[in-house]
Order: C-alpha cells, then sequence, then structure tokens
C-alpha cells in the first residue's frame, strides 16, 4: 500500500486516476443504457448491481463487511438519526398537510429501489471497490476523499465526450455522503451501518416532499 500524494507528480497521478475511474463508470453506464434501452438511472443501477455480484463473489474483505454480527450499536444510530430529523424538520414547519403522494407502479418502483437496492449496491461498488482500489495507490487517508469524489462524479454521468465538454459537476451531496459512509465503513469495518445511512439519506427526499418541499429548496445543492 502506498503512502499519501506528496509530490506534484503523485498529486497528478491520483487526479488522473480519479477522473479515469470515474469515466470507466460514466462509459459504462452510458453503454448500459443503449445497450438496454432503458432510463438512465435504470442503466446505472444494472451497472451496479453487476459490479456488486462480481465485488461479493471475488473480495473476500466484501463478504465479511456484509455478515451480520455483534458490535456496537452506534453505527446504525447515524440513519435513523437523520430521517427522524428530516421528519421532524418538515413535520414541524409545514404550512398545510401533505402535499406529495407516490402514484403509479413505476414512480412506486423507482422510489422502493431508491431506498433499497441502491444503496447496497452502490456500498458494495464505492465503499466495497473504489475505496480500497484507491487505497493502494495514494493511501487510506488520500482515498476516503478521491472514492468520494469519484462517487460524485459518477453522479453527474461523467462519459469522455461530457468530460472534454466540462459538463460534469461535483455535486456536493453525493460527495459529502461519500465521504460518511467511508467514515462508517473504514470505522467499524461494517457495510450495513453505511446501507442504512444512505438509504435514510435517500428517504429524506420523499420526507420533504410529503410534507415540506421548500426545504429541498433550501438543501438544493445536496440533492440531484
Amino acid at each position: 500500500m502506498r503512502s499519501a500524494p506528496t509530490s506534484f507528480s503523485e498529486m497528478l497521478f491520483a487526479v488522473t486516476l480519479v477522473i479515469l475511474l470515474a469515466m470507466a463508470l460514466g462509459e459504462t453506464y452510458a453503454f448500459s443504457m443503449r445497450g438496454f434501452h432503458v432510463s438512465p438511472w435504470i442503466g446505472v443501477m444494472i451497472v451496479h448491481v453487476l459490479l456488486s455480484i462480481a465485488l461479493f463473489c471475488l473480495r473476500k474483505p466484501v463478504r465479511v463487511a456484509l455478515k451480520f454480527r455483534g458490535g456496537p450499536i452506534l453505527p446504525w444510530v447515524f440513519g435513523p438519526a437523520i430521517l427522524i430529523g428530516a421528519f421532524l424538520l418538515a413535520f414541524y414547519t409545514q404550512v398545510s398537510g401533505p402535499t406529495y403522494e407516490i402514484r403509479g407502479s413505476s414512480e412506486f418502483l423507482y422510489a422502493a429501489t431508491m431506498l433499497t437496492i441502491i444503496p447496497v449496491v452502490e456500498e458494495i461498488v464505492f465503499r466495497g471497490g473504489v475505496s480500497p482500489f484507491m487505497s493502494r495507490f495514494v493511501g487510506p487517508g488520500w482515498s476516503v476523499w478521491l472514492a468520494a469524489i469519484v462517487f460524485s462524479l459518477a453522479h453527474s454521468q461523467p462519459t469522455l465526450t461530457r468530460l472534454m465538454a466540462f459538463k460534469v459537476g461535483l455535486p456536493l451531496g453525493p460527495f459529502l455522503l461519500g465521504l460518511c459512509c467511508d467514515f462508517l465503513v473504514r470505522r467499524w469495518g461494517r457495510l450495513w451501518p453505511a446501507i442504512i445511512f444512505h438509504g435514510c439519506c435517500n428517504a429524506t427526499v420523499y420526507i420533504f416532499s410529503a410534507f415540506n418541499p421548500a426545504w429541498l429548496t433550501h438543501f438544493n445543492g445536496l440533492y440531484m
């Protein structure tokens, strides 16, 4: 395992690695969308499902991190705390009653996927795959930040064409989520607390939409 980059050449290598990894994911997402003729979110999910299955089969640390076993309660508290906080904030500041409800099977499928499958596969891919991969080249400290950047870039369709046209951004919400989830995994060696935290963060979108959509505007920088 390499130490943290210190020279200009090492920093350049780290930045290049981030861009190439994000671009590889972006091109794979685009290929999935075209090949399966599906909407963007389904194309991305297909890629993540396949990658997570491969990582589960090929990497023993991933299988170990997914095992349910005894331990401290603290890592399991962060996700529900976010969820309860969002509910209290939205509920006690609402002007009228609930303003949003899920309509139609497609919308229900999307919501259910965002709250269940997406957190599982994204945590396996990024915290179980990308972050350890980055650690091999830049050390454990820097890999947390750089893996979070890759996770954030992956949310802005980082294909080669978009990168060359400077149409790829660095969304704040996914970046902060990546940092928090990586902290949970590294501190306690488990993926499930990070998965629950991820799912709870996704659920806040529906809580704010239902009780006080104004908070989605206030927190606009955190949501895609």
